[in-house]
């Protein structure tokens, strides 16, 4: 099917004339003059999306996309890695530091995409590969004497290098990055649950965590004003839709983690008892949960036993979170969507939006009129999957079998 390019622009101006007039209340002659300008923004909106590839070539060919560079970028990149090293001089001791923060960033970056039980089937790394692999690095915090060398790395991997490596050593992974969670860490004592109180140490457990590693971004909150005003202890246990909706709005809509933990006797004799539920807003039912109880051992205090409690359930989210979203490239399928639109900014924001999926292997738009668009998503996995991965981008399938794309989140108009 053809697409008429020339109603397309038409509309364009038409939807943002229409708008003028509505707050103005402006005539016909200054409604014409809105409504050439806005055609000629028109041109410039379909060219960008002609960049990203959605109207490359005829209308009707194939349009391949991939994740977009910045997306990917992103989650091949290892951040904040420490090196420090001795030699006859600092120049030998910083390239001998380097070549050591590549290899420590190769295996940080391995164990973020793929599950814990493969860790022994991960290809080793030598010096040639990792040439090869590394795209380039930035360095921070450096300090030198004549023979010491300190700093902190920035590694940024080859996508496609690491891909095929793992492809070919048979080993299952997952790139496709979470929303972020919003960290409600809930104590539940004798004088009733705490979050954003004090004394809250499973709060400052929780803050003492750096999340940049894994899939699932994590957010903790800093209990502003708003944040109090959002949620407390007892909504958050309750799993209250409002409240969660409210604190979730604070971050962009982000999905909310309520990590609930209670302490149970003292000193060596000590379990902290774990669970955590993760919240979606907007989409309620069903939510995912993870519990696991942690003993003390011998010399540890209730901050230490907390970190380990941390440590455990950030572990269990991220493992969840690649097993549920591990590609089999084998499988592939083809989806065929209505996207409703109002005008051109809601199809450039679905469009970007897909262009970051890793799932998403190809779009190829079918037709387009000022009401919607029709496009069929090429996907890697299963159709589940597909689901998940364009939920966390606040795009949501709907109908069954899945029949309408539709952005969810706020868009500046």
């Amino acid at each position: 099917m053809n697409v008429a390019f020339n109603e397309i622009f038409q509309s364009a101006a038409i939807w943002r004339a229409r708008r003028f007039w509505a707050m103005t209340g402006a005539g016909k002659d200054m409604g014409r003059s809105v409504a050439a300008n806005w055609r000629k923004r028109a041109w410039r909106s379909l060219f960008l999306a002609a960049v990203l590839g959605f109207f490359a070539g005829p209308v009707g060919a194939q349009a391949v996309t991939a994740p977009a560079p910045a997306a990917a970028a992103e989650v091949f990149t290892v951040a904040d890695v420490p090196v420090d090293a001795t030699a006859a001089s600092a120049n030998v001791a910083r390239d001998t530091a380097r070549l050591a923060g590549e290899r420590i960033a190769y295996r940080m970056l391995l164990a973020r995409l793929t599950l814990a039980r493969d860790a022994d089937r991960l290809p080793a790394a030598s010096d040639a590969m990792l040439t090869d692999l590394v795209q380039g690095f930035e360095v921070a915090k450096e300090r030198t004497s004549t023979v010491r060398y300190l700093a902190e790395y920035t590694f940024r991997f080859r996508p496609d290098g690491i891909r095929q490596l793992l492809r070919q050593a048979r080993v299952p992974f997952a790139e496709t990055p979470s929303k972020p969670l919003v960290v409600l860490p809930v104590l539940v004592a004798a004088r009733g649950p705490a979050l954003w109180e004090d004394p809250n140490p499973w709060r400052a457990a929780w803050n003492q965590k750096k999340f940049a590693t894994g899939l699932v971004p994590m957010i903790l909150p800093l209990g502003e004003v708003e944040d109090l005003a959002a949620i407390d202890a007892d909504l958050a246990l309750k799993g209250d839709a409002a409240a969660i909706g409210r604190i979730s709005a604070r971050d962009g809509n982000a999905d909310v983690l309520v990590a609930v933990a209670t302490v149970k006797g003292a000193g060596d004799g000590a379990t902290l008892d774990v669970k955590a539920t993760r919240y979606s807003p907007g989409n309620r039912g069903g939510e995912p949960s993870w519990s696991r109880s942690y003993a003390a051992t011998p010399g540890d205090d209730q901050a230490a036993l907390m970190q380990r409690g941390v440590l455990g359930t950030v572990d269990q989210i991220n493992e969840a979170w690649k097993a549920a979203n591990v590609l089999d490239f084998s499988q592939t399928g083809v989806l065929t969507v209505s996207v409703p639109l109002s005008g051109l900014r809601d199809w450039v924001t679905v469009s970007n939006r897909l262009g970051t999926l890793p799932a998403v292997a190809g779009v190829n738009l079918l037709s387009i009129d000022r009401d919607a668009a029709q496009i069929a998503i090429r996907y890697v996995g299963d159709l589940t999957q597909l689901r998940m991965a364009l939920a966390q981008r606040d795009l949501e399938l709907s109908g069954e079998p899945p029949s309408t794309l539709a952005y969810r989140g706020t868009t500046a108009h």
